[in-house]
């Protein structure tokens, strides 16, 4: 016991390089999967908090609410899937999943652009905002948890909470069709926010703390 208090400050500084050393890498092109998650955990931190902001105080946006928040996702997923394509390693682009995460983010900025120049169907405009977004996490996610089960690549912890997430998002949006219609509708930049963040950053700092465990 005694031991273990007087190596204290040693695992400490140990883990606090390793730690510095992990963010580095994960930071650094070419980029590993979770460097790439990284980048969509800060993705959804910026795209949710402009949109939940423009949202509370629409004098801050510099196009019109819905065009601004529309210009900001556009911009957010054109970064996401740049770097994805240019500075992550070349396994990090081969892999399924990261594929089929680039088209649904393409795909819900789609919807979203096509309402706006008004090629969508008048019937369904209203459902082609904010309702592709929680379509493409919850798949997204669901996916995640599912695709190649026996790769140690995710943990079975890490997996779960991807599942329940995508459960509980397809959930949200199945229910806001019907009697969670104005819940969802007036809380969808906090739940896009915990949606999107909260699986990620859990994937990311249970890497980090079994990092620190190690040293």
């Amino acid at each position: 016991m005694t031991g273990e208090k007087t190596d204290r400050p040693g695992r400490l500084r140990r883990s606090r390089v390793a730690l510095t050393l992990y963010f580095r890498r994960l930071l650094s092109p070419p980029l590993p999967g979770d460097g790439l998650l990284l980048f969509g955990f800060l993705e959804g931190v910026v795209g949710w908090g402009l949109s939940w902001a423009f949202s509370r105080n629409p004098g801050l946006a510099p196009f019109g609410l819905v065009q601004s928040i529309v210009a900001v996702w556009i911009v957010l997923t054109a970064g996401i899937v740049f770097f994805g394509v240019t500075y992550t390693s070349p396994t990090v682009r081969r892999n399924r999943v990261w594929l089929i995460w680039g088209g649904l983010n393409v795909a819900a900025t789609v919807v979203n652009v096509g309402a706006l120049v008004g090629v969508v169907p008048p019937a369904v405009e209203r459902y082609a905002y904010w309702h592709p977004w929680l379509a493409a996490i919850g798949i997204g996610y669901l996916i995640t948890a599912l695709y190649n089960w026996e790769s140690p690549q995710i943990r079975q912890q890490e997996r779960v909470v991807y599942a329940v997430t995508g459960v509980a998002t397809l959930g949200l949006l199945a229910g806001s069709l019907g009697p969670l219609r104005a819940f969802v509708t007036l809380n969808i930049f906090a739940i896009g926010a915990v949606v999107h963040l909260v699986p990620i950053g859990h994937d990311v700092l249970a890497d980090a703390a079994l990092i620190a465990r190690r040293q």
